[in-house]
């Protein structure tokens, strides 16, 4: 009987220590400020190439970590042509000051869905969102691979 309840007791606290370090994995991360305090900016600039219109509705920047911020650019797609389009959101990068260029990121929680077929003189609207560099400036960069050409929508950054 002895055994049994030493058994059970050393059961009980590998448990509790399982769950402690559970636990302790699970929680989140904390965020490191950096000097850019987190922005928004409400922005209606619009621009057309291939009849497609792309409209910059706004963007926010918010500190990732020391190195890098979290840039998150709300957009809005019209299909201006007369067939459906495909709109990738492999065509768009973020460009720093230096002109290097990142690409999206998949993994940060975002407002509408950006990308897919568009319907002729349907529009859809969404977020794409970008890790970069600290930087003060950026444009954010589509480009049409098939019929060749760029749109560029500058992004400002305040400290």
């Amino acid at each position: 009987m002895k055994e049994k309840v030493l058994v059970l007791l050393g059961l009980i606290v590998c448990l509790l220590l399982i769950v402690g370090f559970a636990t302790n994995g699970l929680s989140k991360p904390e965020t490191v400020q950096g000097n850019a305090s987190d922005q928004e900016e409400s922005k209606h600039e619009s621009q057309e190439i291939s009849d497609i219109e792309i409209t910059l509705n706004g963007y926010s920047v918010k500190d990732e970590n020391e190195e890098e911020l979290l840039v998150k650019v709300d957009l809005t797609i019209e299909n201006k042509r007369e067939s459906t389009v495909n709109f990738s959101l492999m065509n768009l990068t973020l460009m720093d000051s230096e002109h290097y260029a990142y690409s999206h990121e998949s993994n940060v929680e975002t407002k509408g869905i950006l990308g897919g077929q568009i319907s002729p003189g349907r529009s859809v609207s969404g977020e794409v969102a970008f890790i970069v560099p600290r930087d003060t400036s950026y444009e954010l960069v589509y480009t049409d691979h098939f019929r060749t050409g760029q749109l560029f929508f500058p992004i400002e950054v305040t400290d």
